[in-house]
């Protein structure tokens, strides 16, 4: 797929791109963005007007990050692709705020395809001798046969993610399920992989930010009573009452100890009378006992 690249000197950027249009010479340009980065092949073109000076030379790309290929598109065989256009700016990155979506095949390529854009570092576009900057249509390809995985690293990561966030600290955590995501987009296939995530975020008040996790957890194993507890306590403490009561009610139906049941019937109750049993004295008890109902498989 052919893009366009036009470029702006230093005296454009005060006229023509003020009045939003772009000015300057035109040059073709063929890249092809995979998981390694991306190559171009360039070819000048015409010129816009017979007093353009000495044509300038396109954006050259030094380094890319890879390519991280979303989990869900992955596991169902979904391949596809996002067109971006952008501006590479005189220090050879990317302006966030020029970035746009063309095109893609499915919108859940497009968050990868932009971070992966935003990350790249080009030599910047030049006409003699001076850095300017570049406007640029980029194809970015997703095809199952360039995903690396790595699943030595991706289980090194994820017992580092349940350590942390087992000890509070979430944040980190998360950064390391990313990147287990990342090593081996196959991981997030067991519902193993969300149960600590939705858990322990749970337990140290983190809820809201665990709650899609849960989701995830559930839609994996929806009849698991460790799965649909955890995702009720969620539930409960970012104040989804209702849905808290499904999800314990579905856990008692589960395979569950008789301690458990006496609480979660006694949880059911208080939740019925539109009060939270999953307080914040709750939560912190269950830390100190360092409380787990198990990963499920």
């Amino acid at each position: 797929m052919t893009i366009g690249v036009v470029h702006r000197s230093d005296t454009e950027t005060s006229t023509g791109a003020a009045a939003g249009r772009w000015v300057g010479p035109c040059l073709r340009v063929r890249p092809f963005l995979i998981l390694a980065g991306l190559a171009a092949l360039v070819a000048a073109c015409t010129p816009r007007s017979p007093d353009t000076p000495t044509p300038a030379a396109p954006p050259e790309r030094l380094w890319s990050p890879s390519l991280a290929y979303p989990p869900e598109m992955f596991l169902n065989g979904i391949e596809g692709e996002v067109m971006l256009q952008g501006v590479v700016d005189a220090t050879g990155r990317v302006d966030s705020a020029s970035v746009r979506v063309l095109h893609a095949t499915n919108p859940a390529f497009e968050p990868p395809a932009i971070a992966m854009l935003l990350g790249t570092r080009f030599r910047p576009a030049e006409r003699e001798g001076a850095p300017i900057e570049a406007l640029i249509e980029v194809p970015i390809s997703f095809e199952l046969a360039n995903v690396e995985i790595d699943s030595a690293a991706a289980a090194d990561e994820l017992l580092r993610a349940e350590r942390l966030i087992r000890r509070g600290r979430v944040d980190d955590a998360l950064s390391w399920f990313t990147a287990a995501q990342k090593s081996d987009p196959r991981v997030a296939a067991s519902p193993s992989f969300w149960f600590p995530l939705c858990w322990y975020g749970t337990l140290w008040d983190r809820a809201a930010d665990v709650l899609s996790a849960c989701d995830e957890l559930v839609a994996l194993a929806p009849y698991d009573a460790a799965a649909r507890r955890a995702r009720g306590m969620a539930k409960a403490v970012t104040g989804d009452y209702p849905g808290a009561i499904t999800d314990f009610q579905a856990a008692l139906r589960g395979r569950i100890d008789a301690g458990s049941s006496r609480t979660l019937r006694d949880w059911i109750g208080e939740l019925q009378a539109d009060r939270n049993p999953v307080t914040a004295r709750v939560l912190e008890s269950l830390r100190a006992a360092g409380s787990t109902t198990g990963p499920v498989s």
